[in-house]
């Protein structure tokens, strides 16, 4: 009975040891997750291996100061004039290109000028498009396709 009590009582103290120590708070663990100023819309994902490859992007900012006016909701602003370059493998800048007043800009690359020196049905690459709005920088990913 003596054996009993001293092994549960271990056990309790090992528990409450192990609980406590599940619940510290390690900040220099955590990554700061930052909304992304703009919305970047992509359009253009599938393209024949002779073709270019034509990505047309749309970015706008989110005006939410009525968010809760149901009659007048979010706003969707072109950003003008900015940026972006587009990369492949995250350090690879395949080109840069700028918006215009409507918010828009179109990338036009070879497959080639992606890596694809033999564009094959079935072969894609992701593409990463950054930018910088109001000192926050962002990426956003996406992928094409050979037909």
């Amino acid at each position: 009975m003596k054996k009993s009590i001293v092994q549960l009582s271990f056990t309790l103290i090992a528990s409450v040891f192990l609980l406590l120590q599940s619940c510290v708070e390690a900040d220099g663990l955590t990554t700061p997750n930052v909304a992304s100023p703009v919305l970047v819309l992509l359009q253009g994902s599938t393209f024949p291996s002779t073709a270019r490859v034509e990505v047309t992007s749309t970015v706008l900012e989110l005006d939410k100061t009525n968010i809760l006016d149901h009659t007048k909701g979010i706003d969707s602003i072109p950003v003008s004039n900015l940026v972006l370059r587009v990369f492949i493998n995250a350090t690879n800048e395949v080109g840069t290109v700028t918006t215009g007043s409507d918010g828009k800009a179109s990338l036009s690359v070879s497959w080639a000028d992606l890596g694809l020196t033999a564009a094959r049905s079935g072969s894609q690459v992701r593409l990463e498009f950054a930018g910088m709005h109001k000192n926050l920088s962002f990426r956003k990913y996406h992928t094409v396709r050979v037909q």
